[in-house]
């Protein structure tokens, strides 16, 4: 563990109970940590910040949300929950679920090859990735990771949802169903199990708590003969020639408070194109003014941070970066992205996502 591992351990330990998920919560970190946050975003950055930790599964306590009201507190381990709204990822009917094409499991990052029964767990967040896809669940108060892929060699080395100071829970080729387990922070018990919820559908699922049931709770909602578009309210049309849609991630855990959405647009150029939609109740008005256009519409370009904001979106940013993690792409490629960028209205309604 790296010197800011440590001090974002630390700094949680002294202000949180429960287990830190610090790989996650410090890859966030350095995503937003380009010099994003400006004055105009000072409520919203707030409000945010609280979506990436609990996307990491880390619990603080209750929350207050800025410009939400003194009542409206964010759910983590062991608080309630009925200060938010349960949000799935939009259904893509006609699309086979894992069942049907385990092969597609991990293969397009806008595509989740699985659901849950309708009385199952709450999504906090969910991604594609790396031939990965991912959901983090409420179940009572506590978080459950799931992971699937269509090969057990797809699947990290490390479960995303155990904390980092747990010691390694490899079962290597094992997806007999059985559950390990280890002692995590404060003596909270850390639970991994393997299983083949279907022919080449590779699944593995995590949590922290006394024992395993919410393991056998959340295989027992899943559902693989179903499929949901991973972007929520945000599409991308166009890209730059030669790129691709490589990575998504969407958080929702104090939806409707706040949520975010991150894509990455790559190719065979060095670096990436990272676009976040940021939605904040927090965030106050909407700009016009800037000092680029995009298909018409006004736009503001920092070349510092080399960052590219489309203005038009109440209540939140749609950004482009270019030039993070490595420079390879420019405000052009940026300005297609965005251009061609179709985001769902209104934004605070799952239903016309």
């Amino acid at each position: 563990m790296t010197d800011l591992d440590q001090r974002i351990d630390q700094t949680l330990r002294e202000r949180a109970e429960g287990t830190v998920d610090t790989d996650r919560l410090l890859a966030v970190a350095v995503a937003r940590g380009r010099g994003r946050i400006r004055r105009r975003r000072t409520t919203a950055g707030a409000v945010l910040g609280v979506v990436a930790v609990f996307g990491a599964g880390v619990a603080l306590g209750p929350v207050h949300l800025t410009g939400s009201g003194p009542r409206v507190v964010i759910p983590g381990l062991g608080l309630p929950s009925d200060a938010v709204e349960a949000v799935t990822p939009p259904r893509l009917d006609g699309v086979p679920g894992a069942a049907a094409r385990p092969d597609l499991v991990g293969v397009d990052p806008d595509v989740l090859h699985f659901g849950f029964a309708p009385d199952g767990p709450r999504y906090l967040s969910w991604s594609v990735q790396n031939g990965v896809e991912m959901a983090r669940l409420d179940i009572g108060g506590r978080t459950v990771t799931l992971e699937l892929a269509a090969s057990a060699d797809a699947l990290p080395m490390r479960a995303q949802g155990l904390p980092a100071l747990v010691p390694e829970l490899i079962k290597d080729g094992v997806f007999d169903g059985s559950v390990s387990h280890a002692e995590g922070p404060y003596g909270v018990l850390a639970w991994l199990r393997h299983w083949q919820p279907a022919p080449g559908v590779y699944a593995r699922a995590s949590s922290s708590g006394p024992d395993e049931r919410d393991l056998f709770d959340v295989a027992a909602a899943l559902r693989l003969d179903q499929a949901h578009r991973c972007g929520g309210p945000l599409r991308l049309t166009t890209l730059p020639a030669g790129t691709r849609l490589t990575r998504c991630a969407v958080t929702v855990a104090p939806f409707p408070a706040a949520f975010g959405v991150q894509m990455m647009v790559s190719g065979s150029t060095p670096g990436a194109i990272q676009v976040e939609l940021q939605y904040a109740t927090g965030i106050a008005g909407t700009r016009t003014e800037g000092n680029r256009t995009v298909n018409g519409k006004p736009a503001h370009i920092d070349r510092q941070s080399g960052e590219l904001e489309l203005f038009g979106f109440p209540k939140a940013h749609l950004t482009a970066n270019f030039s993070w993690p490595a420079h390879g792409y420019d405000e052009e490629d940026a300005a297609t992205v965005l251009g061609g960028a179709q985001v769902a209205e209104p934004l605070d309604e799952p239903a016309s996502w």
